[in-house]
């Protein structure tokens, strides 16, 4: 007879606001929330093997690796002590490699262009499609993502670079996942894949009986 396939119950940040929710699912039992000194979820009775960090947006973990750098460089440090630890990222890795301009719609994007060479006439015209109402003015507005975007000092390559060094020097599996259910259906893959691992896990050697 098969052994039945391990349950879990997932721990989430108190800080999280507006995170990931975990309800009782085929082998998920459900979520406890708890103040965690260290990333955002993790597995009951688990907590000091299993580490996941959630990043909602490119503009978080630009904060992250601009001007909240040295907090963000002491958690990951932390996280090295766990056995499994993991970023998740609810955005692409075009969203990083093209960023800040990641930040603009497709349509804002070419609005922008125009924007830039004072193109008027062009400028209204798309304005005017986008938004499905008449420009009021001859002069152009100022749109506050436009001025982000030209403002920002940090680019996608300075983010990739460390975003891969943390990876490479913390050991930490960085993840592109599209989009927040991406992220949250990869999430509960991985609590499945270390919930089964953990039944033949040995804590002190680290070691399981992976196959």
């Amino acid at each position: 007879m098969a052994k039945p396939k391990s349950s879990y119950t997932v721990i989430k940040d108190t800080r999280e606001q507006d995170g990931w929710f975990f309800s009782p699912y085929d082998r998920c039992t459900g979520m406890e929330v708890a103040t965690m000194k260290t990333g955002d979820y993790t597995i009951k009775g688990y907590e000091d093997l299993v580490c996941i960090e959630r990043k909602g947006s490119v503009t978080e973990i630009a904060t992250n690796l601009g001007k909240k750098k040295k907090p963000f460089q002491a958690e990951m440090e932390r996280m090295k002590s766990f056995d499994f630890r993991f970023i998740l990222l609810e955005f692409s890795a075009s969203d990083v490699i093209n960023y800040p301009f990641s930040l603009l719609s497709t349509e804002e994007k070419l609005l922008y262009d125009y924007y830039k060479v004072q193109d008027i006439r062009n400028f209204f015209q798309l304005y005017e499609d986008i938004y499905d109402k008449p420009a009021e003015s001859f002069e152009l507005p100022r749109f506050k993502r436009f001025e982000v975007v030209e403002q920002t000092k940090i680019t996608g390559r300075y983010l990739m670079k460390s975003l891969m060094e943390i990876s490479i020097k913390c050991d930490v599996h960085i993840v592109f996942c599209d989009s927040k259910n991406n992220a949250f259906l990869i999430c509960n893959s991985i609590f499945k894949r270390l919930s089964d691992l953990f039944d033949t896990y040995d804590k002190e050697s680290g070691k399981a009986n992976i196959f």
